[in-house]
């Protein structure tokens, strides 16, 4: 998939789980955001390789063990730097949503990728769920509409299910 259409789908996950947890609300719907589109990114600068002048993705990043634990990584590292810029401690609570928060970001992008021809990885095995190419527009088209309808949801801007 293309770059964009991971940061707004794991953009919108993030910001929908955020929404529906209900915990710390404008902290948490910024930590989805940020964590959905910094993971995307992660996973995407560390994962790929050059294989004879082809981009190439690689176990490091996009395997169902190794893309949470970016994820995660990434959001003890957010509550860290916050903690220290901030100089307050933001909590054990606020700790393990940003690591949650970072895991789901991590599957959500690999959900997309494994909707590829090039797949991701079950330990160093590759496997896809669909064999779509990366330029796929009308897939990119449905996964960014989604992520943005996500989002929106999440905002309470567009009710997911009347009452």
């Amino acid at each position: 998939m293309k770059s964009v259409t991971h940061n707004v789908f794991s953009l919108g996950v993030g910001v929908y789980a955020s929404s529906i947890t209900r915990f710390h609300l404008p902290v948490s719907l910024l930590l989805g955001a940020w964590l959905g589109v910094s993971t995307s990114f992660a996973i995407d600068a560390v994962g790929h390789t050059k294989r004879n002048g082809r981009k190439v993705r690689s176990w490091t990043a996009h395997s169902i063990f190794t893309a949470p634990l970016w994820g995660a990584s990434l959001g003890l590292l957010t509550i860290a730097i916050s903690t220290k810029l901030t100089g307050v401690a933001l909590g054990d609570e606020l700790l393990v949503f940003s690591t949650a928060m970072g895991v789901l970001a991590g599957y959500s992008h690999l959900l997309l990728d494994s909707l590829t021809e090039g797949g991701i990885y079950l330990g160093r095995k590759r496997a896809a769920l669909a064999h779509f190419r990366n330029s796929n527009l009308v897939l990119n088209s449905v996964f960014v509409v989604l992520g943005v309808l996500l989002a929106l949801a999440g905002l309470g801007l567009f009710p997911l299910v009347s009452p």
